[in-house]
């Protein structure tokens, strides 16, 4: 792969390629914008770029050192991603960084520290970071991706060289989805809309039944099932899938019969599991929101429209009509109120209860 590979980032490939062509690399980046549009296969490229034996400018994607970023083995190349149960990137994780950039590259040009979601550094991590990034040592490169760059702090911001990721257009999520998933034209324009042009999304929603299981409770809704068994029925399959989650973890920490130094590394491992996994069904549950959201979204659109303005679940927009009527509005707000309560910790049997009640509503 090289940087042609990375779809709809011209702006910011330029400005990666005036890095290396003027041979004027910070020695901090950041990386800012929407989850799934290309920032980490990014950073990875531009590593390749830097270090690469054959091209001058960009990746011949077969040298020894390209081979060895693709693979995750390169000595230079170090990745940091949040872990345990806080989700946060530590002081002691940052020194290690700290102490590792130190030192002069193993075998190439360049040593780079790509750190994932840095945002989730802790306040204390984030100011020994920043003494690094104050003094930073020789060729040591640090590429910070994030979606929330103003959780970082202003000095750290301040030293790094912001690199805008926008959105993918939705004409390349849909053609990337037809190509890699073979999906007909209608389904693979709705995911594109609904994505909201980020990729991993949408190949989330192609690949899990999230978005089935949210248009079968509007229709059931929109049929007339009873909205209190619905929110009963939904808290149960949340709770199956937290169940899964748990059995999945406890199946991988089995340490019966190992020394004491891998029990502690097995502990560590499972809460990092854990932790990931728990954020999985969190995410899945706001998801699940947002889902119904693009419904009546839609709803709203055929009202306002007659059906000619920009339906985004086009693959079932015969259904529409059966979901018209009532306040569409006032529906799209008592999802929104639901995420509010959510993050308020009201028992979720009663978020879904009160909001299914809502959207029953004719």
């Amino acid at each position: 792969m090289s940087f042609a590979d990375i779809r709809d980032q011209e702006i910011a490939l330029r400005l990666l390629r005036n890095f290396i062509e003027q041979d004027r690399v910070p020695n901090g980046l950041l990386f800012w914008g929407p989850g799934g549009v290309g920032k980490n296969l990014a950073a990875m490229e531009f590593s390749k770029a830097l270090n690469c034996k054959v091209s001058k400018f960009d990746a011949c994607g077969e040298c020894v050192t390209c081979r060895k970023i693709d693979h995750g083995n390169h000595p230079d190349i170090r990745v940091l991603a949040p872990k345990d149960k806080s989700r946060l990137i530590k002081k002691d994780e940052i020194d290690e960084v700290n102490e590792f950039a130190a030192l002069r590259p193993f075998e190439s040009q360049w040593r780079i520290f790509i750190l994932h979601d840095a945002e989730r550094m802790n306040p204390t991590a984030q100011n020994h970071f920043l003494k690094t990034l104050e003094e930073p040592p020789g060729r040591s490169l640090f590429i910070l991706l994030s979606e929330h760059p103003r959780m970082l702090l202003p000095t750290i911001r301040s030293r790094c060289q912001a690199v805008r990721f926008r959105a993918l257009r939705r004409e390349t999520v849909s053609e990337l989805l037809r190509r890699d998933r073979d999906l007909p034209q209608d389904l693979a324009d709705s995911i594109a809309e609904i994505a909201e042009g980020q990729m991993s999304r949408a190949i989330d929603l192609v690949d899990s039944e999230k978005r089935q299981v949210a248009l079968s409770i509007v229709d059931r809704l929109a049929s007339g099932d009873d909205p209190v068994e619905m929110a009963e029925e939904f808290s149960k399959f949340l709770e199956d899938r937290r169940k899964q989650i748990e059995t999945a973890v406890k199946a991988d920490a089995a340490a019966d019969n190992m020394d004491e130094q891998s029990k502690a590394d097995a502990e560590s491992a499972k809460e990092e599991r854990l932790a990931l996994l728990a954020a999985t069904v969190r995410r899945d549950i706001v998801e699940y929101l947002y889902l119904m959201q693009t419904w009546y979204r839609d709803v709203m659109v055929v009202d306002a429209t007659g059906g000619n303005g920009p339906i985004w679940n086009k693959d079932v927009k015969g259904g529409l009509g059966k979901s018209r009527g009532g306040n569409s509005s006032a529906k799209i707000a008592a999802i929104e109120q639901a995420r509010v309560n959510l993050d308020r910790f009201i028992p979720e049997e009663r978020v879904f209860r009160d909001l299914f009640f809502a959207l029953a509503s004719k």
